[in-house]
């Protein structure tokens, strides 16, 4: 235990503190099933008892956020504040409000307020336009870092330091089926706002809650709270809890710091991109670190064979899901790798179509996608949801072979499913960190291969074995190291930067922008 904690094991009141893990997965679950199967509005608010009996008078969960230690009294304390403002605006349920803070306490603050008064709460990034996220969510109003006509601003720990003049109007009706619009990252397609009921989040949390060993845990937090990932398998899964929440200022980008906070705090869990487990890995004690945590999840991307022959000497997890799946569909077995191992299905059913694509459909599926100018599109509760990503079942496993939307189409109008081309080539050769096909001229095709070494390459005749037919249109083959494998932040490839570079023969990318 970090003796910058220690006071507050034992709860503020003299009383024991929710600590014990199958309460807290009771109380979840107990949560769940009081809230509405199709999406509707609960008869009453499912998170009500789930947040009394986890903060009133107790002394975990704790957030240290920039070294400031706070209890779960006093964030019951602060959220009662924010409770009261919103009562005073007269902000009723299914209002939608933009919560545009960083990750901090009054964060959590807010969290728990706009929960407790049954609000949609719309998350973003502190560095957005929150007057015009209001625009186009139909918002009534925000909270953010800067004061404006119809934002709140924090006072610290302390509820509101600024309060808006004045609310707007929408034309849009409430939502009070909806808990959380949550912006999907945009990697792979436009981003959009998916609309998350009660039921989606809660059955994520009961489903993956028992594997998380978060009893007594001190959770390294880097994830941004805006994205579902973030949100639901870090944020609130350690609330729930009762862990010690240390929040890293940097966001995991700085490794070195990370390892220093991890030594301080003696972190137990972390759940991170792959891209922030490479660049742990890179770093003095960041590879001790890893081996040394009690769990975690690893996931927003696929894991190379290289990187996941290094977590498998860890208690890590994979795990895979989107935002439509609030975003859980599969979690692995602490230390179970592979290249480009997804888990195994968790709380939802999956089926795999005849192209390869994965499907998913149950009580985490979305109820639909906010549109501007239109409002809420709702999504039929029937029928499997399309994720878009190709994968291959082995057994309970899966493995992520690309991505549907990669398709490309030649000159003589042939079709080239890129995504599970590129899939079919790392199963193939697992030297490999990743590879790219794409077309120089519209009539043949070229490859970008990420590999630590020219060494690595697999040969010519070995590369047109596994395109098959293809391979006969191959022309050109180029091995990238991985500092010049232009990737978004989730450590996804940045397809687009990186065939204009090949193509043009322009200098290394730099790094992409920082999606969260």
């Amino acid at each position: 235990m970090s003796p910058h904690a220690s006071s507050v094991r034992s709860g503020r009141a003299g009383r024991p503190s929710p600590t014990d893990q199958p309460t807290a997965v009771a109380a979840v679950q107990a949560a769940r099933a009081a809230a509405s199967p199709r999406g509707e509005p609960a008869a009453s608010n499912p998170w009500h008892p789930l947040l009394y009996e986890r903060l009133r008078d107790e002394g975990l969960p704790v957030v240290v956020d920039k070294g400031t230690i706070t209890p779960a009294g006093s964030l019951w304390t602060g959220a009662r504040l924010w409770t009261h403002a919103f009562r005073e605006a007269s902000l009723q349920a299914g209002d939608r409000l933009v919560l545009a803070l960083p990750p901090s306490t009054a964060f959590v603050q807010v969290l728990v307020a706009a929960l407790w008064e049954g609000l949609t709460v719309a998350i973003a990034t502190p560095t957005e336009d929150v007057g015009a996220l209001c625009d186009e969510l139909e918002a009534r109003g925000a909270v953010g870092p800067q004061p404006g006509p119809h934002t709140w601003t924090p006072a610290g720990q302390t509820g509101p330091h600024h309060s808006p003049d004045t609310l707007r109007t929408p034309a849009a009706p409430p939502t009070p089926h909806v808990r959380f619009l949550l912006r999907t990252s945009g990697t792979t397609q436009l981003a959009r706002w998916i609309a998350l009921s009660d039921r989606n989040v809660l059955s994520v949390l009961a489903s993956h809650l028992p594997r998380l060993t978060l009893q007594r845990a001190r959770v390294l937090s880097v994830l941004p709270w805006s994205h579902a990932f973030g949100l639901v398998l870090e944020l609130l899964p350690a609330l729930m809890a009762g862990a010690e929440i240390i929040r890293d200022p940097d966001g995991g980008r700085e490794p070195a710091a990370l390892v220093q906070r991890a030594d301080t705090w003696s972190a137990t869990h972390l759940s991170s991109v792959p891209l922030t487990i490479q660049r742990l890995l890179e770093v003095e004690g960041g590879t001790a670190l890893l081996r040394r945590l009690h769990g975690g999840i690893v996931g927003g991307a696929p894991v190379p064979g290289p990187l996941a022959e290094q977590l498998s000497e860890t208690r890590l997890r994979a795990g895979y899901g989107q935002t439509e799946a609030a975003p859980g569909i599969t979690l692995g077995p602490p230390g179970r790798w592979a290249a480009h191992y997804l888990g195994r299905p968790l709380g939802c059913s999956v089926d795999v179509a005849e192209d390869g694509e994965l499907r998913f459909h149950g009580p985490n599926a979305y109820v639909g996608v906010w549109r501007r100018h239109e409002g809420l599109d709702r999504r039929s509760p029937d029928g499997p949801v399309h994720t878009g990503d190709l994968v291959r079942r082995d057994g309970d496993d899966l493995y992520f072979e690309g991505r549907k939307d990669t398709t490309f189409s030649l000159s003589n109008g042939r079709l080239v499913p890129a995504g599970a081309l590129e899939g079919r080539l790392k199963r193939a050769h697992p030297a490999l960190h990743d590879a790219l096909l794409y077309t120089p001229d519209g009539t043949n095709v070229a490859l970008a291969l990420c590999a630590a070494s020219p060494a690595a390459r697999p040969s010519e005749d070995a590369l047109r074995d596994t395109l098959g037919a293809l391979g006969t249109r191959l022309v050109q083959t180029t091995v990238v190291p991985p500092d010049d494998w232009a990737q978004r932040p989730k450590g996804t490839v940045d397809r687009a930067a990186m065939t204009d570079r090949l193509r043009t023969g322009a200098s290394p990318p730099g790094p992409s922008p920082d999606a969260s």
